[in-house]
C-alpha cells in the first residue's frame, strides 16, 4: 500500500534543510549542498532504490563477496556492507563527483569503503562519460541529452571478477549492463541484482541479456519495475 504521507514528509523534510536521514537503516547525507533536490525527494519519501535495497536485504549472506558496479551515492554499498561484513564489498562509480558524497555517506556510517572512482568496461580503456549534475541520468551511453562529456579510466569487466571473484552482482549502469554481462564469465556468481534500462537500449537488447543470462545458468527470480533479480539455476 502505497504511503500517503509521502509527499508531506517529503516537504517538511525539504523545507527544514534536513541534513541527516535515516533511510532503512543507513544514515545519508541530504542537505541541499549534498546532493540534488530529486534525489533527496526519493529518499525523504523513503523511496531511494527501495526495490534494490528489499532484493538486497533478501538475497545477501553474511561474508558474500559483493561487486557493486554504479556506486551512486552509496546507499546499496552501505547496506551490503551491513549485510556482508565491511570489506566484503568492492564499489565502482565511474562518476568524479561523486566520491565526496560517496565517502561521506560511508563515514556517517562507521564504515570505511572499498571504492574505485572508474568505469567497468568490456576492454578496459579509457571511455567517455556523459555527467549529469542530476547524478540519476549520468551515463556511459551517450543519451543525446545536454550532459557534460568527460573521459574517465576503467577496468576491464573480467579482470574485475577475476580479482573480485564476486558472490552477488548489483549492478546500474544505465545500459552499459547489455555488454558487461553478456561477454563476461559469470560462473561463480551466485545471484545478480541489475537495474534494467529498456528505455535507453531497446527492449530487444534487454531479450537478448535475458537470453545470454540463461545460456549462462541463470534464471529471473524477480523483476520490479527496472530490478531484476537473476539468480544461479537450481543454486
Amino acid at each position: 500500500m502505497a504511503d500517503p504521507f509521502r509527499n508531506i514528509r517529503r516537504a517538511s523534510h525539504i523545507m527544514v534543510g534536513t541534513k541527516r536521514f535515516q533511510h532503512r537503516g543507513v544514515t545519508l547525507h541530504t542537505g541541499p549542498s549534498d546532493i540534488p533536490e530529486t534525489v533527496r525527494g526519493h529518499i525523504f519519501k523513503g523511496r531511494y532504490e527501495s526495490v534494490e535495497a528489499e532484493l538486497v536485504q533478501a538475497i545477501l549472506r553474511p561474508n558474500d563477496r559483493v561487486l557493486e558496479v554504479g556506486t551512486g551515492i552509496g546507499f546499496v554499498s552501505i547496506l551490503c556492507a551491513k549485510i556482508a561484513g565491511e570489506g566484503q564489498v568492492t564499489s565502482y562509480e565511474a562518476n568524479p563527483a561523486l566520491e565526496g558524497c560517496i565517502l561521506a555517506n560511508y563515514s556517517a556510517n562507521n564504515l570505511t569503503p572499498d571504492l574505485r572512482m572508474k568505469a567497468v568496461t568490456v576492454d578496459g580503456r579509457p571511455i567517455s562519460f556523459f555527467q549529469d549534475p542530476n547524478i540519476l541520468s549520468s551515463s556511459l551511453i551517450n543519451r543525446d541529452l545536454p550532459l557534460d562529456e568527460i573521459t574517465v579510466e576503467s577496468h576491464a569487466m573480467e579482470s574485475v571478477l577475476n580479482d573480485i571473484r564476486p558472490d552477488v552482482i548489483v549492478m546500474d549502469v544505465e545500459g552499459a549492463e547489455i555488454d558487461l554481462l553478456t561477454t563476461a564469465d559469470l560462473s561463480g556468481v551466485r545471484a545478480m541484482i541489475v537495474e534494467v534500462h529498456p528505455h535507453i537500449v531497446g527492449e530487444d537488447k534487454i531479450s537478448f541479456m535475458n537470453t545470454a543470462l540463461s545460456a549462462a545458468g541463470f534464471e529471473i527470480k524477480a523483476r520490479r519495475h527496472k530490478t531484476v533479480h537473476y539468480a544461479r539455476k537450481n543454486a
